[in-house]
C-alpha cells in the first residue's frame, strides 16, 4: 500500500525534467558562444538553393451576396412549408372555424407574394427554382380554394 507524507513536497514529473536538464551558464557565456558561431560562419561560401515549387493557394472564398440572396429564398420557402402545414392540420381539425383558418390564408397570401419576389430578383439554382415554384402553384391553389369557399360544407 503507498501513502502519501504531508511533509514531503510533490513535484511535477515535467518539473523534475527541466531541473535535470538545466545546466548552469554563466553571465555572458551566451553572448560568447554566439559570437563562436558567427566566427565560424564567416568566410565560408553560402550556398543558394533555390526554393522548392509551392502550388498556388486557392484563394479564400467569402460569403457572396448570392448565397445570402439563396438562403433567405431558402428560409422564405421554408416558413411557407410551415404556414401550409399548420394550415393542413386546421382543416383536418373537426374544432377549427373559417375564421381561424382565414388568418392562415392570409399568411400564405403574403408569404407566396415575399417569395415570389425574392426568388425573381434573384438567380437561383434550377432545382431550387422548381422547388420555389411547386411551392408557389400549391399555395396559389389552396388559396384560391379557400377564398372560393372550397371548405364551406
Amino acid at each position: 500500500m503507498v501513502t502519501i507524507d504531508p511533509e514531503k513536497p510533490i513535484f511535477n514529473i515535467t518539473e523534475i525534467k527541466k531541473a535535470e536538464n538545466r545546466s548552469n551558464v554563466q553571465k555572458g557565456e551566451f553572448d560568447k558562444i554566439f559570437r563562436q558561431a558567427v566566427d565560424s560562419t564567416e568566410g565560408k561560401e553560402v550556398k543558394i538553393e533555390s526554393t522548392p515549387y509551392i502550388s498556388p493557394m486557392r484563394p479564400a472564398q467569402f460569403a457572396t451576396k448570392s448565397s445570402s440572396s439563396t438562403n433567405m429564398v431558402v428560409d422564405r420557402v421554408q416558413h411557407l412549408i410551415d404556414t401550409m402545414g399548420a394550415y393542413q392540420q386546421k382543416l383536418i381539425d373537426s374544432g377549427a372555424n373559417l375564421k381561424e383558418i382565414q388568418t392562415l390564408v392570409e399568411k400564405m397570401t403574403s408569404q407566396s407574394e415575399s417569395l415570389g419576389a425574392a426568388s425573381s430578383a434573384v438567380e437561383i439554382q434550377e432545382s431550387l427554382k422548381t422547388i420555389v415554384n411547386q411551392s408557389l402553384s400549391l399555395a396559389s391553389m389552396e388559396i384560391t380554394k379557400f377564398n372560393n369557399g372550397y371548405y364551406n360544407d
